[in-house]
């Protein structure tokens, strides 16, 4: 009983203060007839039994409950009757409440800056890509001859190609 109460003492310490040597200082004052290789044994087990506050691991437990729930329903199979049946149903309810609904994702403001955005040129059954990032490089000249030829409709000649291609 003894045992059981320092255990749950330190806990209780390490949700407040969770430094070790803090928690054991505080913890020897409470319990002075310890010394510290005892207290050290106490946190021990402080946290193999208690989760603190610090050191919850929810992904950890989620998966443990998730696996808990998949084994329940697995051993009810084996075992067929109306009883596990129902087992099995209620099971199922508390798997889906245990994973949850996927979460929608928030659309990214930069989404398109992660992307490169193309214009693609056709010539001589050839494609040529002209980055729409690099295109505020390229010369104003350049810039007019590719409006132009974009625009119109029409073909342009090798030598206008070769021109926006070069530029």
């Amino acid at each position: 009983q003894g045992l059981l109460e320092r255990v749950i003492s330190m806990s209780k310490l390490l949700d407040r203060y969770p430094l070790v040597k803090q928690a054991i200082a505080l913890h020897c004052s409470k319990y002075p007839d310890i010394s510290q290789t005892t207290a050290y044994t106490d946190i021990k087990l402080a946290r193999k039994v208690y989760n603190s506050v610090h050191e919850f691991d929810y992904d950890y437990y989620r998966m443990w409950l998730i696996n808990d729930i998949m084994k329940s329903i697995e051993r009810c199979r084996l075992k067929e009757s109306y009883h596990n049946n129902r087992v099995i149903a209620q099971e199922h309810a508390n798997l889906l409440k245990a994973i949850g609904e996927k979460q929608v994702d928030i659309p990214d403001p930069k989404r398109n800056e992660k992307h490169e955005f193309y214009i693609m040129v056709n010539y001589n059954s050839k494609e040529y890509k002209i980055d729409l990032n690099k295109l505020h490089d390229k010369p104003e000249v350049a810039l007019k001859v590719l409006n132009r030829a974009l625009l119109s409709g029409n073909e342009i000649s090798e030598i206008e190609a070769a021109e926006i291609m070069n530029s």
